[in-house]
């Protein structure tokens, strides 16, 4: 097998809202650069790619569009390419959600940015040994509310994962070229109503292993839908992480994804594999009109009770239409590089959906580890 990897900067001025906590306030100020990486495989002549970005999201309508554009730069079919985005609260927007659309020009230095490195990966293949491993770090908690409340909370008997797990791809003589890294943990660590733009505590993470490694480090988000970084406000729930603190996190993760990628022995692997599944997920029934029109009414934007009110009013506005969907259509995607199977999953998943995917594929897979990877 042999990999290429790549990076990008599309870090926009500031100006643009953050995209992800119901806020206007423009931005003011860059934290951490946005960022791009990509990470191209070879086998008997067939090609696949990972390439992961820091944006809250995109749809899929962009993620086909990402992918042909590379597949005619570089021929790599579509089907084999995986864009996965590190669900940053922190980056202008780049979905049509919560009231927002993407600022002008921004999504298109993403989709440059995203070309760019495949087809800058895809061109420099080197023959690379594998491997797989796993660590934790422990500064996640579910936030699901507690019985017989509604907001998120601290919630520490509920579900959470803490694996920090590391693919290793190493050159022939032993050195680093790439490390992928999986952790499920919501990237709120800071309020993006801050106006600081940053890939929040993954792109520290990723800065961190680069640094220590000398190589590329990929992100890839777990499916963390009900959980996200502990971190406490002077009410006892959840805060918005400083600088100092945001640090802190990433520095937690990435030198523990450093330490077991440097623990592992990496050897030649084969096994190459890719598939995409168009599938519709049916939608629930709406809450009841009254309990709709008392969360509209909510203008409140305190952490824990987030994006109710405007969720709330656009349901509210689709029923009025007769317009409420009754699914959603999307894909699944499976990418498989030698001992990693990686199961990307539209939406924001929650914990259970990715231990579910994990269960229900062990064995069925010749991997050693797979890996749900959520906003997909």
């Amino acid at each position: 097998m042999r990999c290429g990897v790549a990076g990008a900067d599309f870090t926009p001025e500031p100006g643009p809202v953050l995209q992800g906590h119901s806020s206007t306030n423009p931005s003011h100020a860059v934290l951490f650069p946005l960022e791009a990486r990509a990470a191209a495989f070879e086998e008997d002549g067939a090609l696949t790619a990972i390439v992961t970005l820091d944006v809250i999201g995109v749809t899929l309508e962009t993620t086909r569009r990402i992918r042909r554009q590379i597949s005619d730069a570089c021929g790599i079919a579509p089907d084999g390419i995986m864009v996965a985005c590190s669900h940053t609260h922190c980056a202008p927007a780049a979905l049509p959600a919560l009231g927002m659309t993407p600022p002008e020009g921004f999504l298109e230095s993403v989709e440059e940015a995203a070309v760019g490195c495949v087809v800058e990966a895809a061109s420099d293949l080197q023959p690379v040994k594998l491997a797989v491993g796993c660590g934790s770090t422990h500064f996640n908690i579910c936030r699901r509310p507690l019985p017989n409340q509604t907001g998120m909370t601290m919630n520490f008997g509920g579900i959470v994962d803490r694996r920090a797990r590391a693919l290793l791809v190493e050159y022939e003589d032993g050195s680093p070229l790439a490390v992928l890294f999986h952790y499920s943990c919501h990237p709120t660590a800071k309020s993006g109503s801050e106006g600081e733009i940053s890939p929040d505590y993954p792109g520290v993470a990723r800065r961190v292993i680069e640094e220590r490694m000398g190589c590329k480090a990929l992100y890839l988000a777990g499916c963390f839908g009900n959980v996200r970084p502990a971190i406490v406000n002077e009410k006892g729930g959840f805060g918005s992480a400083t600088p100092e603190q945001l640090e802190e996190l990433g520095g937690e993760l990435g030198n523990e994804v450093a330490r077991v990628a440097e623990s592992l022995r990496a050897t030649p692997r084969s096994g190459m594999a890719f598939r995409c599944r168009d599938l519709d997920i049916p939608f629930g029934k709406p809450d009841p009109k009254e309990q709709l029109e008392e969360m509209a009414a909510d203008t409140e934007t305190d952490r824990g009770r987030l994006l109710t009110g405007p969720w709330a009013r656009k349901v509210l506005e689709m029923i009025a239409t007769d317009s409420v969907p009754s699914a959603k259509h999307t894909e699944m995607q499976l990418v498989r590089v030698g001992p990693l199977g990686c199961v990307s999953i539209p939406g924001e998943p929650v914990q259970e959906i990715g231990h579910a995917i994990e269960k229900r594929l062990r064995g069925k897979l010749d991997v050693e580890d797979i890996w749900p990877v959520g906003y997909g």
